[in-house]
């Protein structure tokens, strides 16, 4: 008896730990896969951009179709993601300066590639920048995604207004339609306003303002900007209605004067010594034109439709004014391969940051090869900004003989299409010229476009 006693406590607890064994089994997920590829991730500041930073912490979001498989942090410049991924396509999304503070940010679980970026009630933007990308991965490979961050706010950068009425309780600056939300990388169908209080400085006659403002950029083709002044007697509201362009990445700078007979003269400035755009606008206040947009303007381009994401269909009506970038630099995340002058505008060949493989089988069918090569061409393309196609064997000598700087997210291990002549054909993009082999299913399209730009005057 005294045996027995001492045997089943250890024959209950051997039962025990085999039957919690059986539970963890039986409660495991199952996988589609062990992982059998890795993506290496990391990020840099687009070209042009030169004295800007990114704002860290960087969230990655990676998906698989809709699924998102992966979130991630990159905390600084230094480090580099390493996912441990299953072969296959992935869109990989990164988000800075989207602090958990100000900003609502989908989970793993809640997360899509339409995925809401909106802000908490009552705070205010950040340097919000983001980037977004397609990566295939093919079984035992690694490939490593740098990832260009792109503006997609404005700042406010200053507002003074001087001669202000003593008698002014509070003066404020207010401007619309401005985005309100992400979805993805793409501006939300939703519309609104943002108003910024400004504050009495010592002499009681200057507004400013007190801290530099980030703003999503203008929903429309018109901006508005109105100057509320509150006294005693009531609030004098003063608006303008500017056709010029503002955009995402660009400053924004406000001064004005106040005069009685005249009302309120402002001048406005855009400036990107350190960002993206350099413009500027000037208008008039005055009271006759108080609550209306029948201003009179001192400087507006006319460039009424001709912004940054408003490319081409490449009409000769569809030239985008702006500063023309340069070889070897970036356009809304795209490399610049060459720009050629002609004459009243500059044709700029650009490059996808993006490349895909099509499923080309061993001895394909040409002209099956290109239909399933130009199937796929939407998931490579960035959004307003069309006419992609698959390069030509002239295009595909310029990536080859790029040496400064080095075209980003370019494999040296599998080969790209091109068409010469008509033809199909796939090749390694370096060395001293290209090398054509046999079409595979690890080729690589990396489509390309042509935009028509001219300089600002």
């Amino acid at each position: 008896m005294k045996v027995q006693k001492k045997i089943t406590p250890i024959l209950m607890m051997g039962v025990l730990v085999w039957c919690l064994m059986a539970c963890e089994k039986m409660t495991l997920p199952e996988h589609e896969g062990e992982a059998n590829s890795s993506l290496q991730v990391c990020t840099r500041i687009g070209e042009g951009n030169e004295g800007a930073f990114i704002n860290y912490p960087v969230y990655v979001y990676v998906f698989k179709g809709e699924d998102c498989v992966a979130l991630q942090t990159i905390s600084s410049e230094s480090q580099m993601l390493n996912i441990a991924l299953t072969e296959g396509t992935y869109s990989v999304y990164a988000i800075g300066g989207a602090s958990e503070e100000n900003y609502v940010l989908p989970t793993q679980e809640t997360a899509t590639p339409s995925m809401a970026i909106t802000l908490k009630e009552g705070k205010s933007h950040g340097d919000l920048m983001m980037a977004k990308s397609n990566v295939t991965l093919v079984d035992g490979g690694t490939n490593t995604l740098t990832l260009g961050m792109e503006r997609k706010i404005m700042e406010l950068k200053s507002v003074v207004l001087n001669n202000i009425p003593s008698a002014a309780t509070a003066v404020s600056v207010t401007i619309s339609p401005l985005w309100q939300q992400l979805e993805g990388i793409t501006y939300a169908e939703q519309e609104g306003e943002a108003t910024i209080t400004l504050t009495k400085q010592e002499n009681e006659r200057t507004w400013t303002l007190a801290n530099t403002q980030y703003l999503l950029p203008p929903s429309g083709n018109t901006l508005t900007i109105a100057v509320n002044i509150v006294t005693p007697n009531g609030t004098n509201t003063y608006t303008y209605n500017s056709a010029e362009v503002l955009e995402a990445a660009g400053k924004f700078n406000i001064q004005g004067t106040y005069t009685e007979a005249v009302g309120v003269t402002l001048t406005g400035t855009i400036t990107g010594a350190t960002w993206k755009s350099e413009k500027t606008i000037s208008f008039e206040f005055n009271e006759s034109g108080s609550q209306t947009a029948d201003t009179n303007t001192g400087n507006e381009s006319g460039n009424d439709n001709n912004t940054g994401n408003d490319n081409n269909n490449n009409n000769d009506d569809d030239i985008i004014t702006g500063t023309i970038p340069t070889v070897g630099s970036t356009y809304q995340t795209c490399y610049v391969l060459a720009v050629t002058d002609k004459g009243s505008y500059s044709e700029v060949l650009l490059l996808s940051p993006t490349q895909e493989t099509a499923g080309i089988v061993d001895k394909e069918d040409p002209v099956s090869a290109i239909t399933k090569v130009e199937a796929i061409i939407p998931n490579c393309t960035i959004e307003g900004i069309s006419g992609w196609r698959i390069m030509t064997d002239t295009e595909a000598n310029l990536i080859i003989n790029v040496t400064t700087p080095k075209v980003p997210n370019l494999s040296s291990t599998y080969r790209y299409f091109y068409l010469k002549d008509g033809v199909l054909k796939s090749s390694k993009l370096s060395g001293w010229s290209l090398a054509p082999g046999n079409l595979n299913s690890t080729d690589l399209l990396r489509p390309v476009t042509i935009i028509k730009m001219k300089a600002a005057e």
